[in-house]
Order: structure tokens, then sequence, then C-alpha cells
């Protein structure tokens, strides 16, 4: 996009990103340095280690689960070295040992990764975290930090690490290390058929065949999984969720078996979409590449939560049922009062769990009292109890929103004047405009997204696949559509030129008011082609777009939708396919002459 690559030209002057992916470089140590807010929140949730100080802080090797590697095997069955950001042919090698005396600022802090050593002392300086946590891995290896906080594993955070490089450890001495420890170690059996988009943590998709089934509730062994730190065990016979009401009050603390008590609370059922805000990213990556896991379209799906209204349990609780509101019409945006959530998907490393590193998001009080948004808390999930993956024994479900607002696994609500304080709230999941860098971006200027909006993909034809068209011309299509805030959809078109549009048949959630919608709209059409389309043999662009009930319509180019985070991505959606040939007609032979 021309506009794009001269949006990111008119930056280069200020911006250390490269147009091709916007990744941050560090600058000298004269200037101030800088880290991208990514990154920094990322390593900064690395809150990451008080209790390994003696494994990590001390300077010695991490003591994890596992066997050191057998020294004296044959060359031929140990296993290769794991390279660094960084690595270089005849480079320094250094002894572990020199790492660990680089464990304090005044004689430098060293820390390995794979077999790379690294001098980060200048860097410690401006990391967002503080010095104190990343003091916490100095003189040892980063290693288990980095596999825990997943936001270590892009591109542009390894360049930003190659930077540092001093050195590597020895063969000998690499190999004789202790694995890191894996805090994946115990996660839970997955669907093989889930298209895996990243293993630690987990995050897959809904196969596309599956979508294109048009299930109205997706089946739980294949519904898409957005985790973004390991899977906690819980056990439902001692899960208890704390309730906060505030201004003082003690806060209430309730079982699974109280929530289950329809003696307390009426029980409530919704269907409702969970989608990831990243959904549709690769379209965003194949314009400029963006930070972030790559989804295609199938980082959606649609179930039937069941549980107990979030509004029923916040006035068990002693909230006041009009509180929020009152607060929205009273202070305005500064003084509104919020429902935080907190997760009991915490880092951990060993036996050392992160106390501050929680997963949690938060949503306006009026929201989670308002009778209209349908909020629950969740323990079923399609007639059954809630899968590991998806939050057992218990997650918070607001329909409408972003799947980041319905904390999985919850552990906490707290009514507090400000949002949550987590990354994912403060530091993530916000949609800039294309020319905004990561050296540029503040993130404490947009507001976290809430309400997701009109979106559409195509389910069938897949990419690339070759179609047959019918007698009279036309390509069936089939395609689900999705807008949030309780904004039905209004209307699906499709087109093979962006020019001429046909009108797709809708298939509306049952018991859903168009302006109460949480579930998705499955459409089917079939798109008449042009005789100067319908070429055997050639590619051709198939478009969809979707008008919500209150009439918004997707974006046409993705250009004016791009960022730096990759999320959002609702412009029209593409697919190109190829016309199959008609097959030749096969020549007979008879008596040696051809028919």
């Amino acid at each position: 996009s021309p506009s794009l690559r001269s949006c990111f030209a008119a930056g280069a002057s200020t911006s250390t990103l490269a147009v091709a992916r916007p990744s941050p470089t560090l600058p000298p140590p004269s200037p101030p340095l800088r880290a991208p807010p990514f990154f920094g929140a990322a390593l900064a949730s690395a809150a990451a280690a008080a209790a390994v100080a003696v494994a990590l802080g001390s300077g010695g090797p991490l003591a994890c689960e596992g066997t050191a590697r057998v020294e004296g095997q044959e060359r031929s069955s140990v296993p290769k070295r794991q390279l660094g950001p960084g690595a270089k042919a005849g480079e320094r090698v250094i002894r572990f040992a020199e790492v660990k005396k680089h464990n304090a600022p005044k004689v430098g802090i060293w820390v390995t990764y794979k077999e790379g050593v690294y001098d980060i002392t200048e860097f410690i300086k401006v990391h967002p975290g503080g010095l104190e946590r990343v003091m916490k891995a100095a003189g040892g290896q980063i290693d288990p930090f980095w596999a825990m906080y997943a936001q270590h594993n892009v591109q542009s955070v390894k360049e930003l690490l190659a930077e540092f490089r001093i050195g590597r450890l020895s063969d000998e001495e690499y190999f004789s290390l202790p694995p890191p420890f894996d805090p994946y170690s115990s996660e839970p059996q997955r669907d093989p058929s889930l298209v895996v988009q990243a293993a630690k943590p987990f995050n897959a998709e809904t196969p596309l065949s599956v979508l294109a089934e048009q299930q109205y509730h997706t089946p739980n062994e294949v519904f898409f999984v957005r985790n973004h730190l390991p899977v906690p065990t819980i056990n439902p016979a001692s899960y208890v969720l704390e309730v906060h009401p505030g201004n003082g009050k003690p806060p209430v603390k309730l079982t699974l078996k109280d929530l289950e008590n329809e003696s307390l609370f009426r029980r409530k059922k919704v269907s409702a979409v969970m989608q990831c805000t990243g959904n549709r990213r690769e379209d965003l990556n194949k314009l400029v590449q963006v930070e972030g896991l790559t989804w295609l379209t199938g980082a959606i799906s649609n179930a039937e939560w069941e549980g107990v209204a979030l509004r029923d349990v916040l006035a068990y609780a002693g909230v006041d049922p009009e509180l929020g509101a009152r607060s929205e019409e009273e202070g305005g945006e500064y003084e509104m009062l919020h429902l935080q959530m907190e997760g009991d998907d915490r880092p951990k490393v060993g036996e050392w769990r992160d106390t501050k590193g929680f997963y949690g998001a938060s949503v306006p009080l009026s929201w989670a009292q308002d009778p209209r948004r349908d909020c629950i808390i969740a323990f079923r999930m399609n007639g059954a109890p809630i899968p590991l993956d998806h939050g057992a024994p218990v997650r918070c479900v607001v329909p409408g929103t972003a799947g980041a607002r319905c904390v999985k696994w919850l552990a906490k609500l707290v009514v507090a004047s400000e949002e949550s304080q987590s990354h994912w709230q403060q530091n993530d999941y916000k949609a800039f405009h294309s020319c905004i860098t990561w050296d540029t971006a503040d993130f404490s200027s947009l507001p976290a997204i809430q309400d997701m909006p009109v979106n559409s993909a195509i389910s069938s034809p897949a990419p690339k696949e070759k179609v047959v068209l019918s007698p009279d011309g036309t390509l069936e299509m089939k395609g689900w559509a999705f807008s949030g805030g309780g904004r039905g959809i209004a209307r699906v078109d499709v087109s093979a030129d962006g020019q001429n549009w046909t009108s797709a048949e809708l298939h509306r959630p049952p018991n859903q008011a168009l302006g109460r919608t949480w579930a998705w709209t499955f459409w089917t059409a079939h798109l008449p082609i042009t005789e100067s389309l319908a070429k055997p043999g050639k590619a051709l662009t198939v478009i969809c777009k979707a008008v919500d009930a209150q009439y918004n319509v997707q974006p046409e180019n993705i250009d004016s939708i791009w960022n730096i985070r990759g999320v959002l991505c609702n412009s029209w959606h593409r697919v190109r396919v190829m016309i199959k040939p008609k097959p030749k007609p096969k020549q007979r032979f008879e008596f040696g002459h051809a028919e």
C-alpha cells in the first residue's frame, strides 16, 4: 500500500523501525535507551522471580526439574546447540562461572539465553519493569522466563537481545547445564484437528472445515483456544471466587457449589461468540508484518454458556445494582466505576508463582450490572462442564466484547475506581493508526478494546480451492458474520469484482433480537460469475462484507485499518480460488482409428 509505506517513510527520521516489519532497534548507550512497549510490558510482567532468586539472582544456573545431560556421550547422541540471537562465527567463549560473577550493576549484569551470553547492563536502566525485577535473572539463565512470557518470542525482541550479545558458552558447558524448567509441561490434551498457531502458550484456531459446516454451537473440542499463560489446574471442590464489593466492605467468598446452588442464584444461559481481537491478523501481515500470533479466520467460535448472572452475584456481595449506572451519570468517563476480573493463570517457574503477573481485565461496572448485556459467570459450556482450556471451573462471559475481556479461571471480582492494571488491559489490545510505530506508541492514550467491530469471513470455498461453477454459472459460498455490542447482522454482500454485489441469505441466531444479538450469523450465497471471470484454469477472487443492525459496514481497504499490534482486522474478506478446468474429452481408438 503506497499510503501505508509512505507513512513509515515519513517517520523514518524519528523511528528506528524497518518498513518490512515494525521492530525496534536499540539506540547506542549515549542517548537514553528505549525499549518497545510490547517488549517492556512483557518483561515487566516477569515480576518474574521472587523465589528463584537463589537459582538466578545468586548467579547459579536455574535449579530445574529433570536431570542434567550425561557427559561423555557419543557426539552423535548429543543434541545440537540451540543458538541464541546474534550468534556469530568465532565469537568469544565464556564460562558460566564468569556469567555468575556478573550479577550486580557495579560489575555488570550478564545473562544467558540458549548458548548465548548477553551483557544487559545498559538495558536494565530502562527496563520498564524496574531494576528489581530484571535483577532476578542476573548472572543466570533467562530461558524459563522467556518460555513463560510468550511476548518475548517475536523477532523484534530477539533482535533487541542480539544487540547485547558478547559471546557464547562452550559446547561442553552448554550441554552439561540442566534443561530450563518448562512451565507448560502439564498442559491438557487437545484435539489434533485444531489449527495450532502457537504451542507455548497454546493457541489454536477452529478448523476452516468446521466453520464451513456452520454448526451454531462450536463443539468444545474444536472451539478456538487463546491462552496467554500456562493452563492452571484447579480442583472444583476447593474452588473459591472472591468478590470485593468496594467501599471498605469485606470480600464475599463463593464456592462452585454456591454458584451452582439454584436457591441462591437463578441459572442463566446465553449463546455468545468468543473472538480474539487478532482474528484475521494474517491479512494485515500480507500488507506489512505486525507483532502477534498469526491468526487466519478461525480465532472465533460460538457456544452456549450456562451459569449465573454477573449482576446477581454482585448484588449478593452487597453491590448496589444501580451503582455502575450512577457512576457514569454523575462522574462521566473519569469517575465511572469498573469491574476488575482476575484469572488464576499466573506465571510459574518451579515452585514459584508470580503473584503480580496474573491475567486480568475489566469492563465498566454498568455493563456488568446491565440486564441487557447478559453478562454471566459460566461453569458450563455447550451442556458440559467448561473444559480446562476454556477456563474450568469458572470463567466470566461478557457477550459482544473481545475475548480478552472474558477472563478464564476466574479467581476474583473487584469493584474499583480504575481499570484493571493488568498488562493485557493497559499495554495490549489497543488499535493505533497506521503511522504509529513501536517507538511512538503511547498505550495510555487509547482505551482498551471492548465491543468488537462488525466482521465477516468466507468459510467456503477455501483459499486456493479449485471450484466448480453450478450449471447456472454461480458459485456457492458460505461464511459467518458478527458484530459486538449486541448489534445483529442486517446484511451480508458477496462479489467477484468489488463492484457488482449479491445479497447473501442470512441464518440469524434463534431467540436473539436484532438489537441484542450475541451469537454469530451464518450466511450462504450463490454468486453469479460473469463470463469474463468464469474462465477455467484462471484465478478468481471472491469477496464478502457485512453490515450490522446500526449500519456499520466493513471497510473496503486493509491499509486503512493496519496497526502495529495487528488487531481488529475487519476489512472486506477476500479469498482467491481457481476455477477448475473442464476435463478434456477422452479419445477412443478402435481398429487403429481415432473416433
